[in-house]
Parts: structure tokens; sequence; C-alpha cells
């Protein structure tokens, strides 16, 4: 984009969740950046909540970024909505079903990109591509006694549990089982993101209390991995995958996510830090093979989006997370359709930052110009 003064041709709505604070928006920094910059590609934005009350003329209580401060406004729904948010409860996410379906209603919208399905459904799918079996760790649902009994069986008394819907980490379990001792080790993260280990000297104990962790919500079990670093660092691989301008998809950028010493997780939100990821491979495989496997990652990471959409439809971008064990072995551990972008700001790459944060932006003019010429075709 040059310089020069680009006409306004849309308003994108970034929808997010309501939380504490003013504005209650959960992503209010990540808003704040949109709004500075998307004048460049000739969109207004507006932030607001699904539980932002519609009327019958088709507007919205939204936030404005005005002169250094966020303004309250009544708007008309805006041409495109990016949706951000991470539904944490039911009623968070039917009242931006029914949201959507009031507008629908009353005036045209575009999509910014459909969501994904959760962990189990994507898994499913992404099975089924014979490039990507190698890849992806043994999962199967978690349902008591029985699937963690032949689990811990089969894979060496380690497993690993995970929320179907959950992210950031939380909520997450890994099981250890003594033979000789006929105990458990448990070591996990909660659903505030607050770790904690248990031990459980009898198998009666260990249902009951899984079953009380899980709370009736679907969970994955899978073969612990052992995705720590020589010196014990828990890390995975994220890469951020965006379709640009053209509406192509683009690789963004690549980090290491490196969790605290002993931990389970790498995420951010549960206390890991962001690093480069060549000199990182080259420290624990050597430079040979950390060539070999980011060259590998990029190749996988170009493959899977054309996979989703090809079964969910449109999307915008995707957030892949790998991991390698101690023998360098790659696992593809989730893919996220609403990723953040932290990463890239911690690592100290300005390219794929720019990029993180504009994407979006090149992204919804592109899809307003192509609304634009099919209405004056």
């Amino acid at each position: 984009m040059t310089s020069m003064t680009v006409t306004t041709i849309g308003t994108l709505g970034v929808m997010c969740c309501s939380r504490p604070g003013t504005p209650p928006l959960s992503e209010e920094g990540f808003c704040r950046r949109l709004s500075l910059v998307a004048p460049k590609y000739g969109l207004n934005i507006i932030a607001f909540c699904p539980q932002d009350v519609l009327n019958t003329e088709v507007k919205i209580q939204a936030y404005v970024y005005k002169q250094g401060q966020w303004v309250n406004v009544t708007v008309p729904f805006p041409d495109i909505v990016y949706d951000r948010c991470l539904f944490r409860k039911d009623e968070d996410l039917r009242a931006a079903a029914k949201l959507m379906s009031q507008v629908s209603k009353h005036k045209p919208w575009i999509v910014w990109s459909r969501g994904l399905p959760g962990k189990w459904q994507i898994y499913r799918t992404l099975k089924k591509d014979i490039r990507l079996l190698p890849y992806l760790p043994p999962t199967s649902l978690y349902q008591g006694a029985a699937s963690l009994k032949q689990n811990l069986a089969a894979y060496g008394n380690e497993v690993f549990l995970k929320p179907q819907s959950g992210s950031q980490g939380k909520h997450t379990l890994y099981i250890k089982y003594d033979p000789l001792q006929h105990s458990y080790f448990i070591q996990g993260r909660s659903a505030n993101n607050t770790p904690f280990t248990k031990e459980l000297s009898h198998s009666s104990m260990v249902i009951p209390w899984i079953e009380h962790f899980t709370r009736k919500r679907n969970f994955l079990i899978q073969p612990y991995l052992h995705l720590q670093s020589r010196e014990g660092y828990p890390f995975d691989i994220r890469v951020l995958m965006q379709k640009n301008e053209s509406g192509q998809w683009t690789h963004t950028g690549m980090a290491v996510r490196r969790g605290k010493k002993g931990g389970i997780t790498s995420n951010l939100h549960g206390g890991g830090r962001a690093v480069t990821v060549l000199p990182f491979l080259t420290k624990e495989f050597g430079i040979t093979q950390a060539e070999q496997t980011t060259t590998e990652l990029h190749q996988l990471s170009e493959v899977i989006p054309e996979i989703l959409e090809s079964h969910y439809g449109r999307l915008g971008e995707l957030g892949i997370d790998f991991g390698m064990d101690m023998n360098g072995n790659i696992w593809l551990l989730e893919v996220n359709s609403k990723p953040g972008r932290t990463s890239f700001r911690q690592i100290d790459d300005p390219d794929s930052a720019l990029l993180a944060a504009e994407n979006p932006l090149r992204y919804a003019r592109y899809l307003l110009l192509r609304q634009l010429r099919r209405v004056n075709s």
C-alpha cells in the first residue's frame, strides 16, 4: 500500500468476548492495533461483543478507537465480521449465533472466516489425508476407566488428556502409572491455567478424580510424547498461516513457544516464552536437522489449510502447532482458526509481527472489493 489517501470501502467489525474492564473487550490490544492501521487499507474498525443489543434498525453498541481512547458508539452492523471470540460459556456462543441470525434477516454481511469444529473432528478429518498420517499422534475419545487402562497399557504407562474444545493449554492432564507401586502421578493445568501435581495411591481413586476434573466435558486421550528440550523445557512450534490481499494462503511466520521447566505445556498463557526457531532447533538437534525440520514444517503447513477448507468452508488464518520429541520426530498437535500472534512480537521478528497484525485487514479488503465487484457487475 502507498502513503496516498485510500478511499474507505467498508467497516470491519471485530467480535470479541466480553471481559471485565473498560472497554470490556477480550482482544482490546489487537483491536487497537487494527484500528490504527485500518485506514491504510480503506477500512473502519469497530469492536463489539455478541451480547450487544441489536435493534430493529440493525444497529449495535460497539467501540471505536479515536484519538487515543475507546469510545462507546451506536453504529450500523459492520459489512464484514472478524470473529475473535474464544467461547468459554455456552451462553456466549448462543448470544453470538442469535446476533448473527437476526442481522442476516435485515442486511447482507460477510463472514471474514468460518470457524473450525473441536479437536476430535479436526483430527478425524486430517487423518484421512495420507500425507499427514505419520505426523498425527494416536488419538481417541476418553471414555472412562476402560480407555484409560487401554491407553496406559499401549503407551508405556504415560498418557495425556486434553479437552476437545479447549485452548491455551488449560485443563490438560499428564497421567503416569507406576505398576510396581500401583500408584498414579498426575500433573496438569487447571481450567484457569494454574499448574498442579497430584499422586493417587490406588486405581479406584483415579477415575472419580478424573471425572471431577473433566466435569463430563469431552476429552481426548493420547500417548505422552515427551516434547521437551534437552534441558527439560516443554516446547512446541507455532506456524501462522494467513490469507493475503489476493486471498491466497501465505506463511506469515514461525516461532518456538517454550514453557516453564518441568511443565507439561508450552502455551504463552501458561507462562511460556517465544524464541526464534532456527537457533533453538540448532541447539537441540544440530544445524542440518534444524534446517530440514523447518523446511518440513513449511511444507506441512501449506497442505493443512487446503484440507480443512475443503471440509469446513472458507478460512482466513490458522495457527498450526507442531511438537518435536527428543528423537526429532515431528508431531502435529493442534490447528486453531482463531490464533494469537504474541509469539512474533516476543521473538523480535518485526516483519512477521507486522504481517500477523495486518494480514487480517488485507484479507478483509480483498473480500469487500470482491463483493463490490459482484454487486457492480
